[in-house]
């Protein structure tokens, strides 16, 4: 659940003291016009709209505070979520992390067709070699 709009604002003003940056720049660094942080900070004037994800992207590479981190603070995205969704799309786990919450008998049939398909393939380059013309 995203912050609160105070809550929102001392989180963009943690974000904008550990960047080292100024308003100015921070702002600039998301694509966004130079006042954008300043008009975020004040409660007077009109609400703005919140860092987009490319904004953060940008805010990330510009500063080093991880888009992870920055999605966590900004919208209330806990990267524990994130980590858990990309781990069962496969992303930053190996192999053997996958093949560990598998039976002894399902890591056998993994092992059975990982066999033959290097066979497969053992046979496909020794067909390609020896029905290459040669040249000379």
């Amino acid at each position: 659940m995203p912050p609160d709009e105070d809550e929102f604002r001392a989180r963009v003003r943690n974000i904008l003291e550990r960047s080292g940056l100024s308003m100015r720049a921070l702002s600039a660094a998301m694509g966004r016009d130079t006042g954008y942080i300043a008009a975020l900070l004040d409660p007077s004037r009109p609400s703005r709209s919140r860092p987009t994800p490319a904004d953060l992207l940008r805010a990330s590479d510009a500063t080093g505070i991880t888009f992870v981190e920055l999605l966590e603070s900004l919208w209330g995205i806990p990267s524990s979520r994130l980590a858990g969704e990309l781990a069962e799309l496969g992303v930053g786990t190996t192999l053997d992390d996958r093949l560990g919450v598998l039976s002894d008998a399902e890591r056998a049939s993994v092992a059975d067709y990982v066999a033959f398909l290097a066979a497969r393939h053992a046979r496909h380059v020794r067909h390609a070699r020896t029905s290459t013309p040669r040249q000379g």
